[in-house]
């Protein structure tokens, strides 16, 4: 990942990580599949991490800062697999030579999220139309991730000052806006 993912072959990833090339051929078939598998597992834990800090009871907004700081404490303390979620997107994994099952089981990753989501939405507004899922989405999700985005690429890990600063961005874009639609 420190040279970016198309430097991420197999020679080079058997080389950084000490097992056999042929092991890795072995294992995952590719170097996508690989990458796929590694991505994969990736967003499991910090999807884990954002569904759980949902869960949270009382105030929906403060289960909704909870979940978008949950975005930036996995990237503080998994910044390997943080950096690899801000490089790959899955949209360019599903596009690669694949395994049928491998390419399904990425188009469904995200159900789980996207559910939450609209449950999220209900709980900050009494109902999930399309607009308020997006105000959802953008300051739980699009809001963490692009903070940190640059950082990650970068190799460096997320401020610890942006971290407040975070969650009162999270809060300002939950506020209502009355021009929206009705919902």
């Amino acid at each position: 990942m420190e040279e970016g993912t198309r430097a991420a072959t197999v020679e080079s990833i058997a080389g950084a990580s000490g097992a056999p090339i042929g092991s890795i051929y072995h294992a995952f078939g590719s170097r996508d599949a690989l990458l796929a598998r590694l991505w994969i597992r990736a967003v499991g834990r910090s999807q884990a991490r954002f569904l759980e800090a949902l869960q949270e009871e009382g105030d929906p907004r403060d289960a909704a800062v909870a979940a978008a700081l949950s975005v930036y404490d996995f990237a503080r303390e998994e910044p390997g697999d943080a950096r690899l979620l801000a490089s790959l997107r899955r949209e360019d994994l599903i596009q690669m030579p694949l395994p049928a099952g491998l390419a399904a089981e990425l188009a469904e990753l995200n159900r789980p999220l996207e559910k939450a989501l609209v449950t999220l939405a209900r709980r900050l507004f009494g109902r999930a139309g399309k607009e308020r899922i997006e105000q959802v989405a953008l300051a739980t999700f699009d809001l963490p991730n692009g903070a940190l985005r640059r950082h990650l690429l970068a190799g460096r890990r997320p401020p610890a000052a942006a971290r407040p600063a975070l969650a009162r961005a999270v809060r300002a874009a939950l506020e209502p806006d009355d021009r929206q639609e009705a919902s």
